[in-house]
């Protein structure tokens, strides 16, 4: 009998924990995007591909998944490059099971006057890799289609 009431403690405590370790990387996570935004906004490229794990995939319309940080910071650089300067992250949902996560919303993207040249949504998969939410798959596409690069 007493060891039943301890295995009974002991799950009451397990799951107390694990619901307050869950909440704490979710808030974590919760702040990725704003952190994203800010750095991208910088035009801090470097700052950006390290939100992704070292393996890391992003998935942009039109063209073929980008893998790794290397391959991903081009990929925001040619995005910039290409007039997109600025956005504007606005997150829906963040759920966190263990040491994944996953999140979606909308993001509104600018040139550099400001104005919006494109509206979209955004749907990521991240893990918490060595005290750090890291991106492991990002989605992304338009409201509308683009207009041609030139």
């Amino acid at each position: 009998m007493v060891s039943k009431k301890i295995s009974i403690c002991l799950m009451a405590i397990a799951l107390v924990a694990g619901s307050a370790w869950a909440g704490h990387h979710e808030a974590e996570l919760e702040e990725l995007p704003a952190a994203w935004e800010a750095a991208y906004n910088k035009g801090d490229v470097a700052a950006v591909a390290a939100f992704y794990a070292e393996d890391g995939m992003r998935m942009p319309p039109d063209v073929p998944i980008v893998k790794g940080r290397e391959a991903i910071a081009a990929q925001v650089q040619a995005g910039i490059d290409n007039g997109l300067v600025k956005v504007k992250i606005k997150t829906m949902k963040i759920d966190v099971n263990g040491n994944t996560g996953h999140g979606w919303g909308t993001f509104e993207g600018m040139d550099a006057d400001g104005n919006t040249i494109t509206k979209g949504k955004w749907a990521n998969s991240a893990k918490y890799i060595d005290g750090n939410w890291q991106v492991q798959y990002d989605i992304f596409n338009y409201d509308a289609p683009q207009p041609a690069m030139e």
